[in-house]
């Protein structure tokens, strides 16, 4: 299956009006990309889109990767994840309403349920939006 034809329902748990991913664009070990368009109904839309908001998109593209892998690489449930934690965050500005996010992860390390990953949000004209690190602990299956 390619990931094009893949329904982001069935690999996050994340579901409206709190899904903050539309598409896993790419899937590898380590980097994957993630896309979401800002509509104006999104729940972390006030005049711009607020750092929760990109903060969660982040956690939510690390939620799409793992989905990916644990569905159609493992062939196991969605394993829910938590943030445990956020490094070094640093938002150039807030997006608005009609600016599509691409969003590329990167895995530095994974042990014990815990993955760390460098963050990069662009808008789709390459635009920086934010960067930083995330930390996301998986909950026992």
């Amino acid at each position: 299956m390619e990931l094009k034809d893949i329904d982001i329902r069935e690999i996050i748990p994340q579901q409206p009006p709190f899904r903050m991913v539309d598409r896993l664009l790419s899937y590898d070990e380590t980097v994957s990309e993630a896309t979401l368009l800002l509509r104006p109904d999104n729940i972390f839309l006030d005049d711009t889109f607020q750092t929760a908001g990109i903060v969660e998109h982040i956690a939510q593209t690390c939620a799409a990767r793992i989905g990916y892998y644990n569905k159609y690489i493992l062939h196991r449930d969605i394993v829910i994840g938590y943030i445990g934690a956020i490094r070094q965050l640093d938002v150039k500005r807030p997006p608005s309403v009609g600016e599509e996010l691409l969003t590329r992860i990167e895995v530095l390390s994974s042990a014990f349920g815990m993955t760390l990953v460098s963050a990069v949000v662009s808008t789709s004209q390459g635009e920086l939006i934010a960067d930083g690190e995330v930390k996301i602990a998986l909950s026992e299956s």
